[in-house]
């Protein structure tokens, strides 16, 4: 083999290894990249579940609040409309009252 050859040859493997290495680099670039982006991806879902969850919780504690509002209001309207008609037989009984002491008033004369 010529010198020639010879240079050739070495310059050749030393690209190669260069490749190589450069082939290499970018593999474990790639895959620290990767390992990156899935662990992002699990915070990311894990944040996201965790925001569904608390979502979830405060939509069902809303609707229990609602659900105690209306029962409230429900009860409320019951006092409202007893007392109504707690009134009435007051009045009612305040006019028999009324009619019997003129009555007994009537009858003692």
């Amino acid at each position: 083999m010529t010198t020639e050859l010879w240079t050739i040859l070495i310059t050749a493997v030393a690209l190669l290894l260069t490749n190589a290495a450069g082939l290499i680099k970018v593999w474990t670039d790639l895959a620290a990249v990767r390992r990156s982006r899935l662990e992002t991806s699990e915070a990311r879902n894990k944040d996201s579940q965790d925001l569904h969850d608390k979502v979830l919780k405060l939509e069902f504690a809303t609707q229990q609040l609602k659900d105690s509002q209306q029962l409230t209001s429900q009860v409320v309207d019951d006092l409202r409309d007893q007392c109504s008609t707690l009134n009435t037989n007051i009045v009612k009984l305040d006019m028999a009252v009324a009619n019997l002491t003129e009555a007994i008033k009537e009858l003692k004369q």
